[in-house]
């Protein structure tokens, strides 16, 4: 068999070899003109073939390679630089909403501002987190932006995955046993563990903010072209009042510990059942209400009492008589607990209801928890109906008002048997435990139970107060304070006080029509027009709804119409007038006002902030705002205007607190 070497000529390779021929450079490949050799014979030709092919594979491949590679960074590029410039409105949000402590906006926010990092730093690590890798995608000079850009997508990711732990939390809850203090007690259990966890969770958030704020601290904007330096100017504003808001943290679960007696001792509470049908500025009349005892993490007792009139009276006839407010002193000559809360600022009827307990029943109470009627419906749609044998009624969402009303006002009285013990509203003490195991019979009607109460917060059915500051703004943080807020700009509140007025409160449909024109000195001149029409009839327990109004808006306010006094509530410039409703009729009420130097407009743009504070129990109000704006400016953020007139026309449902931010520029 011959060998490889025994077929070719050795002389002819070696003579290659000693004289090669230029090769050309890959640039030229393409572009070098191809001169035949008529002297090659057929072994130079094929060999030459031979030495060309793999430089053209091997061409090829680096084309395709480096074609893919570029292709797959600038992806990568494209979506990190995307997901981090897309987050500006998101981080300043957050930062206010970390400066209020609005932890029921938090955790929205966080989540989708950490999906956005965490997906910006998986691709980092599927290119190999790199920073010579990622500057094959700039000219030469930019790698400090590259760095920049990585820097501060970590920086972020830190940032929003530390909240995001410390928001995330799982615990079992053992809600065994039939009666409502076991299941209390399965609750404050499970709390109890989410609490326990929680010192370190906040302490690695500290840490890994810490860490966050020291890496965005050294971006600097101005590497960044200008439309992106907003961005990183939010991120860190963000990294500053997030380590702020962690340390403000470390102490809420001892807090909180001490408040639920987890760490031990005793507190209690007032649970108050409001009827919003007959409206009162704290969120209903308080009808009945239980309290509720803990001790060493563990609820003791949870007693109702079914008669506020009893414990009521009872003061009087020992001879105390607190001279009422004005309103008020049109249903009674003597202030009881039934009336306390005639207050807007939910905590300050909270602790004026707290003094009246302790001075009728000689009890201090640590807190008060308020539930309304409407809440109390909602929650019946989702567990179904409540068998009431001995009262021969089936309790549904639509016979609750009605049916429990007529119960408690005439149906007990018919029974001679109960006048002695006079605990009308019984009913209700009778239906709880029914009420609450149907909430806690499984986990898919717990889910939807805890829905509707997220819902009964944010709209303002379920209001909380604690006499421990720290646990009070932990508590306003989350929205459950019902307190009259700090509010730049323009603001509006409105007090209903159903006095006399039977239940005719939620037969009332209103409508507030907001006027607005701001002149060339930035004054704003402002008119509300307070439309009620009585949806409702004579028939009991409905009829003429007597309300005496009370409208708060800025102190700067300089109230036009109707000539009177204003008094200051919260820091709030504020109206009271009665605005009685016939079944079948609309009234109207009206009130002027300017604010002087409303806004400044010296500058090449201004906002105009409207802050509208729903009233506790109310369900909702339709509100229409028409807003004239000076000449030479130019609505940003509005749809839909009338540019010929310079009016804006805004229409909302108001079923909980909202703001109305409006931008101009100069036109």
């Amino acid at each position: 068999m011959k060998r490889i070497e025994d077929i070719r000529p050795v002389r002819k390779i070696k003579s290659i070899i000693e004289n090669p021929e230029p090769v050309l450079p890959v640039e030229d490949f393409f572009t070098a003109e191809i001169q035949p050799d008529i002297d090659q014979t057929s072994d130079q030709k094929h060999l030459n073939k031979r030495r060309i092919w793999p430089w053209l594979f091997l061409f090829i491949v680096i084309i395709s390679v480096t074609f893919f590679c570029g292709f797959e960074l600038v992806k990568a590029k494209s979506i990190i630089v995307d997901n981090l410039y897309g987050m500006n409105s998101g981080f300043s949000a957050l930062t206010d909403s970390l400066s209020s402590k609005d932890l029921a906006g938090i955790g929205g926010q966080v989540k989708t501002l950490n999906a956005k990092t965490a997906d910006s730093v998986l691709i980092l690590q599927s290119i190999g987190q790199d920073n010579i890798t990622l500057s094959l995608l700039y000219p030469k000079g930019k790698s400090s932006k590259i760095t920049s850009e990585i820097d501060a997508v970590r920086g972020a990711h830190l940032l929003t995955n530390s909240f995001d732990q410390v928001l995330n939390f799982s615990s079992v809850s053992d809600s065994s046993g039939t009666d409502y203090l076991s299941k209390i007690n399965g609750y404050l259990g499970s709390f109890s563990q989410i609490l326990g966890a929680s010192p370190k969770k906040i302490k690695m958030a500290k840490f890994y903010s810490q860490e966050a704020q020291n890496i965005n601290s050294s971006l600097d904007p101005k590497l960044f072209p200008t439309s992106e330096e907003k961005t990183i100017s939010s991120l860190q504003k963000f990294s500053t009042t997030s380590n702020d808001f962690f340390n403000y943290l470390t102490n809420i679960p001892a807090d909180l510990s001490s408040a639920l007696t987890i760490s031990g001792g005793k507190k209690s509470y007032l649970i108050l059942f409001l009827n919003n049908a007959e409206i009162r500025p704290g969120g209903g009349f308080i009808g009945s209400f239980a309290r509720l005892d803990l001790e060493n993490g563990k609820a003791t007792a949870l007693d109702f009492e079914t008669n506020i009139y009893t414990l009521d009276q009872a003061f009087v006839n020992a001879g105390n008589v607190i001279t009422p407010p004005a309103g008020i002193s049109s249903i009674t000559n003597a202030w009881t607990m039934r009336d306390s809360n005639v207050y807007p600022d939910y905590a300050t009827s909270s602790e004026k209801v707290a003094w009246f307990y302790q001075q009728e029943s000689g009890k201090q109470v640590d807190g008060i928890i308020s539930i309304d009627t409407t809440l109390f419906r909602n929650l019946l749609k989702v567990v179904g109906p409540i068998e009431m044998p001995q009262y021969n009624m089936t309790v549904t969402d639509e016979n609750f008002l009605q049916n429990v009303q007529y119960q408690v006002e005439i149906g007990y009285y018919q029974n001679q048997n109960n006048w002695a013990l006079n605990q009308p509203k019984k009913i209700l003490a009778d239906m709880m435990p029914k009420f609450v195991a149907a909430m806690t019979k499984n986990s898919q009607v717990e889910s939807k139970v805890g829905s509707q109460i997220m819902k009964a917060i944010s709209e303002k059915h379920l209001m909380v107060y604690s006499n421990m500051p720290s646990v009070e703004d932990l508590i306003d943080g989350i929205d459950l304070s019902g307190k009259i807020h700090d509010a730049s700009g323009d603001y509006l509140y409105l007090s209903d006080a159903n006095i006399g007025g039977v239940k005719s409160s939620l037969n009332i449909a209103e409508t507030v029509n907001q006027n607005i024109e701001i002149d060339n000195s930035g004054t704003a001149k402002e008119s509300l027009t307070i439309l009620r029409k009585h949806n409702g009839s004579y028939e009991w327990p409905d009829g003429e709804n007597r309300n005496l109004l009370r409208v708060l808006l800025p102190l700067s306010s300089r109230i036009d119409r109707p000539k009177v006094t204003p008094e200051v509530v919260s820091d709030k410039s504020s109206i009271a007038y009665w605005q009685n409703t016939k079944p079948g009729e609309t009234t109207s009420s009206e009130v002027d006002y300017h604010r002087d130097l409303a806004v400044n407009l010296n500058a090449n743009s201004f906002d105009y902030q409207i802050t509208i504070q729903k009233q506790p129990g109310i369900e909702s109000y339709d509100w229409n705002l028409y807003l004239v704006y000076p000449t030479g400016w130019k609505p940003q953020n509005v749809e839909g205007y009338d540019a010929t007139n310079r009016q804006i026309h805004l229409n909302q449902q108001i079923s909980k607190d909202s703001v109305f931010r409006l931008r101009f520029m100069r036109d």
